[in-house]
């Protein structure tokens, strides 16, 4: 347990001090305020475990989840809208994302992009609809552990003048860690990624076999270090949802 008051405290009551926190706690919490703004249990215990790894690894729990409340989502939950498209690479489907909330949008280009055969290439694409960073981090450490294939998640910036260039950022798992960069070190790979002359999200899974146990993707089960202030926040955003008793 924490060991602070989880009432409605003013935050002027409230100091800047350090408390423990149990990450069921942090958890929970994110999981009660994503379901209280709208979305599915499903990606609401998604969006809670990346919650819960931001706060873990960056301290930026309360930042993710307040990233993640910042959508549309009183747009109903639909089906995947995705269409295939021509591509010499293997399978690649273009995901209508317009609207969505970006977890959401996160969630379906990977569920998209994981439907194939052992042995194929799938890429799953779609305009970039702003997915956090902290977001990809967690889902693409779990997901790549559960599918035990390579993952790539590459987001395409478009340049903003005629000489400002393109730019990908690449974020895959090597060796059970998170590697970012700008540059693939495998250029077979980069060279099967779909080109593109505009802003957008991509996510390649490959037939490389991965062997990431996905026991050491979990948070260790013990009391995090949170700013009280944050955590807090974060609990007044729970208290809009209550999961009734079982």
């Amino acid at each position: 347990m924490s060991d602070t008051t989880t009432g409605d405290a003013p935050d002027r009551q409230l100091t800047d001090r350090t408390i423990d926190v149990q990450p069921r706690e942090i958890k929970e919490a994110a999981f009660r305020a994503l379901c209280a703004a709208g979305a599915d249990p499903l990606e609401a215990q998604e969006g809670a475990l990346a919650v819960l790894r931001a706060e873990a690894e960056e301290h930026a729990g309360l930042r993710l989840l307040e990233q993640l409340l910042d959508a549309d989502w009183t747009t109903p939950l639909r089906p995947a809208a995705a269409r295939d498209a021509s591509w010499a690479g293997g399978t690649l489907r273009e995901l209508d994302s317009a609207g969505q909330p970006p977890l959401r949008t996160a969630l379906q280009l990977l569920d998209l992009a994981s439907d194939t055969q052992d042995g194929e290439i799938s890429v799953t694409r779609t305009p970039a609809p702003r997915i956090p960073g902290l977001l990809w981090n967690d889902l693409l450490l779990r997901h790549t552990a559960s599918l035990r294939r390579r993952i790539v998640i590459a987001t395409a910036h478009a340049g903003t003048a005629p000489d400002d260039g393109d730019a990908t950022d690449y974020l895959t798992v090597q060796d059970g860690v998170l590697s970012a960069t700008q540059t693939l070190a495998s250029e077979a790979v980069t060279a099967l990624l779909p080109q593109t002359n505009a802003d957008s999200t991509v996510v390649m899974v490959l037939p490389e076999p991965v062997n990431t146990d996905p026991e050491t993707t979990n948070i260790a089960p013990k009391a995090l270090k949170v700013r009280e202030k944050q955590w807090q926040s974060m609990y007044r955003l729970s208290r809009k949802y209550l999961v009734p008793d079982a």
